[in-house]
């Protein structure tokens, strides 16, 4: 531990990731089963429980053999798709499989490292900000539904959030805002009358697929022709994702980073540990589909600590998270999961973006920049990416 120099505040980034990571995988195991109507009771809880476990347990694992491999995260853009999957019989379970093996295919042909290299500072600018403003927006509704009889919760909420975060920004402690944002979200509905209770319960962690695909989801394995052929295109989908998720990272990353303490990571190599973590999850009836660990990554590079450091105690506290499952039971709580992600994650995106807009001194690209990502936030994340590369590589041959 001495040769690590790991720090108090190494706990930061573990926590938000922690938090944010069990905030993810909660929204997708509960969007699929409303979509598939399943009406376990402690479907989600499970759900999550094994999620966080198999993926702690394999941070912790590649943690230890290598500091450049960045943690196997949660897909969040991929959440809005689940209903449009489940219309076209996507199934989860070939879908997790196929994410697998598709993603080592397209790493282990140089096509991955061929679609990360293509982007430039248009393309990146353009993605985060419609990552940041797509977020805003969508969590900023479901924290509004939720308090649909008590408005006045949701506004004191957001705004103590807001001027806590603008002080945090002022002092340059910014890397702090998930655990102040799930403090806040958590304690101020209690005065309210709309607390959350606890509920004790005894569950089992089981890993059995049998049990999850036959009992739990209730659909079977899925392993027939017809469902592989729907599910394909969606599995190609997610790699495009992968893509330009780990763009708004980069992003992220270079806005905070000077030459005294970059830290090179191997994006290729964490996508093809991610791959087969992806695989292993499905089959054990997760309902996550992965990506970086975003909710870590942010706070961590706005910290500038070792990463080795942060990514051990972040697999750790899962696994504990995991094993004795009432901290799973509390971040999972609505208000915190949504004012997590507004202020953990699309919020910085935004003004990581909104920096990069306003450091570019041409007028013109500033222009492009604003009208790609509008297109994004309209149309598809995905034409953002589309019309922002071939706008760079027409600019290069000029």
């Amino acid at each position: 531990m001495k040769k690590l120099n790991i720090s108090y505040i190494d706990f930061i980034p573990a926590l938000s990731g922690l938090i944010g990571k069990i905030a993810l995988t909660s929204s997708f195991a509960m969007v699929w089963s409303q979509e598939l109507g399943i009406t376990k009771t402690n479907f989600v809880l499970e759900n999550v429980r094994a999620e966080v476990l198999i993926g702690s347990i394999i941070t912790l694992i590649v943690s230890i053999m290598s500091v450049k491999i960045a943690p196997a995260g949660t897909l969040a853009p991929l959440i809005i798709m689940i209903p449009v999957m489940s219309t076209y019989g996507v199934h989860p379970l070939v879908l997790g499989v196929l994410v697998g093996f598709v993603g080592i295919l397209v790493i282990r042909t140089g096509l991955f490292k061929y679609l990360l290299d293509l982007a430039g500072t248009i393309c990146k600018t353009s993605i985060t900000l419609v990552f940041g403003i797509s977020g805003i927006w969508m969590s900023l509704i479901n924290l509004y539904r939720y308090f649909s009889r008590e408005k006045l919760s949701f506004w004191i909420i957001v705004l103590v959030l807001l001027s806590l975060y603008s002080i945090m920004l002022y002092v340059k402690k910014s890397w702090m805002i998930i655990p102040v944002a799930a403090s806040v979200s958590f304690l101020i509905p209690q005065l309210f009358d709309k607390s959350y209770r606890v509920i004790p319960q005894n569950l089992h962690l089981n890993l059995n697929p049998f049990y999850w695909w036959d009992t739990m989801w209730g659909i079977g394995f899925g392993l027939n022709g017809l469902t592989i052929l729907k599910t394909i295109p969606f599995a190609f989908f997610v790699i495009l994702l992968w893509t330009i998720d780990t763009l708004s990272i980069q992003t992220v990353r270079e806005s905070n980073t000077t030459e005294e303490n970059e830290e090179q990571h191997d994006f290729v190599k964490s996508f093809y540990i991610l791959a087969i973590r992806n695989t292993i999850g499905a089959f054990i009836g997760g309902a996550q589909t992965g990506s970086l660990w975003r909710s870590f990554l942010i706070p961590l590079y706005m910290m500038k600590r070792p990463f080795k450091n942060c990514t051990m105690i972040l697999g750790i506290l899962g696994i504990i998270a995991s094993l004795t499952l009432l901290p799973i039971q509390i971040l999972s709580y609505t208000p915190l999961v949504w004012s997590v992600l507004l202020f953990g994650i699309f919020i910085p995106f935004t003004i990581t973006a909104g920096k990069n807009i306003i450091n570019e001194k041409r007028f013109r690209t500033k222009v492009v920049i604003l009208l790609f990502a509008g297109i994004g936030m309209i149309l598809s994340p995905i034409l953002t990416w589309i019309v922002s590369v071939f706008y760079e590589k027409m600019i290069k041959k000029k």
